[in-house]
Formats: structure tokens, sequence, C-alpha cells
């Protein structure tokens, strides 16, 4: 099963608020890198707004295939990857991974969604962020979720994520209407629910996190693995 990896990156060497202390976009990547090593399934793509010559990127050139724009914009660059995700060709089930560039993954990320995907037909939208906020009391005691198993990990349904998710190929052409003129991750999957019945399936444990304070993967030292791949 082919997984097409679409990194979106923006030049800046600012990290953001409420970060952890050790964060790093670029190990964020590196992280990414190590993860993927070694599987011939999978074609990452940097979908880069702005110069690359001007940002860390520049040293992994040979890592993946440059999608280069310079909008200065988050949405206009999107908008952009979805015209250009398009017009490439894929198999219907070949799978597709928007990827943001603050998140790290666990080692096993890719063959737990191969398993995923191989053991159930039909899915719609898969985040592999386990999101910490949905176990805050004011979610859980107003949220109810179907769950799946696969034979090595249990996932849920929840009703939205952020602008990191897996889908097949067909579900990008399907949806493709609603997405290039979405502006919010959040309302456009409460839209894509109520009004096609998408849902999103998230694993528990979590195999990635939005490496965001107070709101990442719970019961996973991602310190730690950030340090391994620090080190790396």
């Amino acid at each position: 099963m082919k997984i097409n990896i679409y990194y979106r990156h923006a030049v800046s060497n600012h990290p953001g608020r409420f970060r952890p202390s050790w964060f790093s976009y670029e190990n964020c990547l590196k992280n990414l890198l190590n993860t993927i090593k070694g599987h011939d399934n999978i074609n990452l793509t940097m979908a880069l707004d702005g110069d690359i010559d001007q940002d860390f990127t520049k040293n992994y050139q040979d890592k993946f295939t440059l999608f280069p724009t310079n909008y200065k914009s988050s949405l206009l660059s999107y908008r952009a990857l979805l015209e250009h995700i398009k017009e490439q060709p894929m198999e219907p089930n070949e799978l597709i991974y928007f990827l943001e560039n603050d998140y790290l993954h666990t080692d096993d990320w890719v063959e737990e969604t191969i398993n995923l995907f191989s053991t159930y037909d039909e899915l719609n939208y898969v985040s592999l962020y386990d999101h910490n906020d949905k176990y805050f009391p004011e979610h859980v005691n107003n949220m109810i979720s179907r769950v799946y198993t696969t034979s090595t990990h249990h996932w849920r349904t929840i009703g939205s994520t952020c602008g990191s998710f897996i889908i097949t190929r067909d579900l990008f052409d399907k949806d493709y209407d609603i997405w290039s003129d979405a502006v919010g991750d959040h309302n456009t999957f409460m839209y894509l629910n109520e009004h096609r019945n998408r849902f999103v399936l998230t694993p528990i444990p979590g195999l990635s996190t939005h490496c965001m304070e107070m709101l990442m993967s719970p019961t996973i030292d991602w310190e730690k693995i950030n340090n391994v791949t620090l080190n790396s």
C-alpha cells in the first residue's frame, strides 16, 4: 500500500507560542525521515512556501520531491497543493497524508497505518494524533465515540482534527470540492460530518503528536522521542 506524504512547511525560524522547550521544526522533519527510512512504499513531497535556500530544509533536499510556492500564506499554499495533488496520477486506494510541520511520530506509524487500512474498507479520515484535549472533562462528558480495533491497536472516532490527516485518493477526489474552498480545519470537518457522514479515526495510544503544550498525545514520552531524533 503506497503512502504519499505531502509535508506542509513554510520558511520561518519562529517556533510559535505554546511549544515544548525542546521543540524544533527541523527535528520534526528528521523524525519523519527516520520513521519512513527503509519503506519503499512511501513518496515524500515537501510543499514549501518560501525560498528553500533560506531554510534548513535545503540540507535534506535529496530526501524529498519539492513542490515550491511563495504565497507567504498557509491558505493559498494549501489550495495550490490541493490542485497539484489533483493532477497527480494515483490508484484510488493509494493513501494521501497531509502533514503539517510540527508533528512527531512513533517508529511504527507506517506499519500501524497500513494495518488499519488493510483491516477496514472505506475508511474516512485518519489522524495519527491522539488529541489530548478530547480527554478534558468538557469533551469527555459530551462525546460519544465508536471504537475500532486492528490486531495491534484501538482506534476511535472523533468529530474533527487538525490539518494533518490521511485519506485515500478516492476520498480526496470525492471531497475535493469542499477542501478547495475550505477555511479552517474544525468547521470543515464538522460540515463533512453533518453533510457527508464523514468521521475521523484516531489511535489509542497515539502514533503522532501535535507539538503543543498541554495538547500532546498522552501516555507517550515525546521529549524522549525528540531527543533520540536529535542525537540520531
